[in-house]
């Protein structure tokens, strides 16, 4: 009992430290525990490949976990080894490697992309096709605050877990008129959460220390939001309403695809895949799209001549409304 209390307990900190959403603390902390006790209880460093083995075949096998779910819990599991214990055994990586086909990106035509879009809806649609069209990965869709659209300049701020921006990416043509018309509800909903005291947005540590006076301004609040307002377990039960549930939006994704079709896996990150694939497609340069995805490893932290360089970059987004 103490192994599992004390592991979870570093593993929660961990998270939090981290900036990992309330949805991504909860499920890790709950496949680390089931990890745990389907072991007895043994300690992780004590457990192999076959061990992981084991847990995930009982998983698919006797709880029917779709690959999906059984892919969250290799990761949990990962982190716990990684960032908790600071093991880093091969056979995890290997393993969890050769569960995911070789680490090999899956990637839809653009064909396969407007029909899985086109079977989306409301905001749900609009996050999809911004991972599409500008390559964001899920939780940097959802954390999208409303000052980090630029129309004027076609380009979207992209942020990390703790509020700083990372990169620069394109924001499709195609989706200007949409967002805009999405912002002018959203604004509506935000002057009736300051009516009722409301309004004050959630900050992550480096905006806090920097932007704390602004939390009820509506540059600050996010794009993408979830349908009430909740008491902020991280914050002293202040209510506040926060960006929108990214389980919720993988969900839809993956059931647009089944009612499209389309007969591959296919998640946010695959909508992501494919903007690099199509972008090189395109004819842009491996360079420019490593560094619009966040992958680039140089040393340009510039954004400016970021924004320069990669302006007149066209989003495959903006080809795929003109077909």
């Amino acid at each position: 009992m103490n192994t599992e209390v004390n592991l979870l307990q570093r593993m929660k900190t961990s998270l939090r430290q981290e900036q990992y959403s309330d949805n991504v603390e909860k499920a890790y902390l709950y496949w680390a525990r089931a990890y745990l006790l389907f072991h007895d209880q043994r300690h992780p460093s004590e457990l192999g490949r076959a061990d992981l083995e084991a847990f995930i075949s009982h998983l698919a096998m006797d709880r029917y976990a779709p690959a999906t779910t059984q892919s969250q819990a290799m990761h949990a599991l990962m982190y716990m080894y990684q960032q908790v214990l600071g093991m880093k055994p091969s056979w995890l990586e290997r393993y969890v490697k050769e569960r995911e086909q070789g680490g090999l990106p899956n990637v839809l035509s653009t064909g396969e992309v407007q029909r899985v879009l086109s079977h989306l809806f409301g905001q749900e649609w609009l996050i999809a096709a911004l991972i599409y069209g500008s390559g964001l990965r899920l939780m940097e869709a959802a954390r999208v605050r409303i000052r980090d659209l630029d129309f004027h300049h076609n380009r979207i701020q992209v942020r990390n877990g703790y509020g700083q921006v990372t990169r620069v990416s394109v924001l499709p043509e195609a989706l200007i008129e949409p967002l805009k018309a999405h912002l002018e509800q959203r604004k509506m909903i935000h002057i009736k959460d300051l009516a009722e005291g409301h309004g004050e947005v959630y900050l992550e540590p480096h905006l806090a220390r920097t932007e704390a006076q602004h939390a009820r301004s509506w540059a600050m609040q996010f794009v993408f939001t979830a349908s009430r307002c909740m008491p902020d377990p991280r914050s002293a039960g202040k209510v506040r309403r926060h960006h929108v549930d990214e389980r919720q939006v993988a969900q839809a994704i993956e059931r647009a695809a089944i009612e499209a079709s389309v007969f591959k896996r296919t998640s946010a990150d695959t909508l992501r895949n494919c903007f690099a694939v199509h972008l090189i497609q395109q004819g842009a340069t491996v360079a420019t799209v490593e560094k619009l995805v966040g992958h680039s490893h140089d040393e340009d932290t510039n954004l400016d001549a970021h924004n320069a360089r990669y302006i007149d970059t066209v989003s495959p987004m903006d080809r795929l409304s003109l077909n």
